[in-house]
């Protein structure tokens, strides 16, 4: 019995020693790099153009931030450091040479790449050193900046931290059109290994705020940015590419009196059928979508008029289709990949022909005629019908 419990006791003595110095190298908040947010730029003046340097900006959790009354602070809670060399990881060695603290990613949120960068350096290369950082987790957003990466870091009106405050913004894809969905750098990642053109979101810095719109079109075979999309344009390539959004409105003019009318999307879809003939192929894109007449101009007006509703339908399905056309001229046409998902639905639907077409498909589906129809159901419009009485 005795010798039972000397055992225990020495059991007992060994595992609180292993617990003791199982903490020896643990790195305290205070001396840890908490990285929050990344902007990369082109380096300027140092610089060839066949190897650009690239410019890194690491955004700085200061410690104060995760104590206990940080709130309650008023000073800025973040600093920037930049570093100058030709790849990322000679980036991050260079920031030893100006902080103590080494850089830790696990705490990252936003990754912002500038369009100039986007346009020299393959970006895969790019995001290459995080997806092989064991720290770095593959939900982290990535953006492309209209302008500078850096000066999105910059302080913001009414915003304490630009990097929360900018991974924030990418998720209002879900309330906006004028915005494609977010993008992470694991998905990211799967397009540019398969080749696969698509959008990305871009932000551009305004003088004291940092807007979230419109977007930007990275070509799969180069995987460089090709070109930006305006606001509307993002809005048209959102309809074709349809599911992504949970609200939304579209103004439309009522033809009979010329009101302007506001409408609510409240559900939305797109069906790409390919239509194939010999070797002959075209698309048929449909387009549904249900919502809210949430607003109308016309007086004294009628909501609860059929006829009312219908060229309330007609109107708003014909500025859906203009903006899809329009966002379609542009990506087909004048960047010339597939960003909607075309060459998919012809892999599922006609496997055998993808095969003999898909080499160079982004340049092929420029000459590829492509319709579209649009379907808008309003089925609600509000208590109040007209605007009299």
């Amino acid at each position: 019995m005795r010798t039972n419990r000397r055992k225990a006791a020495i059991l007992l003595l060994i595992g609180g020693l292993m617990l003791i110095t199982g903490c020896w190298d643990r790195n305290e908040i205070e001396e840890t790099g908490i990285v929050l947010g990344i902007g990369i730029d082109i380096a300027k003046g140092e610089s060839d153009e066949k190897k650009p340097k690239l410019q890194m900006l690491h955004q700085f959790a200061m410690p104060n931030q995760f104590s206990v009354n940080a709130s309650d602070k008023v000073q800025k809670d973040y600093v920037n450091m930049t570093s100058v060399g030709p790849i990322v990881f000679d980036n991050i060695r260079e920031l030893s040479t100006m902080s103590s603290r080494p850089p830790n990613y696990e705490h990252l949120r936003i990754i912002v790449i500038s369009e100039e960068a986007a346009r020299k350096i393959n970006l895969q290369n790019l995001i290459n050193f995080f997806l092989r950082n064991t720290e770095t987790r593959r939900t982290i957003r990535v953006a492309i900046a209209r302008g500078k990466a850096s000066d999105i870091f910059q302080k913001q009106k009414n915003a304490k931290n630009p990097s929360f405050e900018l991974r924030e913004l990418t998720d209002n894809y879900r309330k906006s059109l004028r915005m494609p969905p977010g993008l992470t750098i694991g998905n990211m990642s799967e397009r540019l290994t398969g080749e696969t053109s698509f959008v990305m979101q871009s932000v551009t810095k305004l003088s004291q705020e940092t807007k979230l719109s419109g977007g930007a079109i990275i070509k799969g075979s180069t995987a460089r940015l090709v070109g930006m999309l305006n606001e509307l344009e993002a809005v048209g390539l959102n309809w074709l590419l349809g599911d992504n959004h949970s609200n939304g409105i579209v103004e439309g003019e009522e033809p009979q009196s010329g009101a302007l009318l506001g409408y609510e999307v409240r559900s939305m879809s797109s069906s790409i059928k390919p239509v194939v003939n010999g070797e002959r192929i075209s698309f048929q894109v449909e387009i549904r979508t249900t919502g809210k007449l949430r607003e109308d101009w016309a007086f004294p007006g009628d909501a609860f008029d059929s006829g009312f509703i219908e060229r309330a339908e007609e109107a708003t399905a014909a500025m859906i289709k203009q903006l899809a056309e329009k966002a379609l001229d542009k990506t087909q046409h004048q960047f010339k990949v597939d960003v909607a998902g075309f060459g998919k639905r012809l892999s599922i639907k006609h496997p055998a022909l993808w095969k003999r077409v898909k080499e160079n498909w982004d340049e092929r589906f420029a000459g590829i005629p492509v319709s579209i129809s649009v379907k808008v159901d309003i089925q609600e419009f509000g208590t109040r019908g007209t605007k009299r009485g």
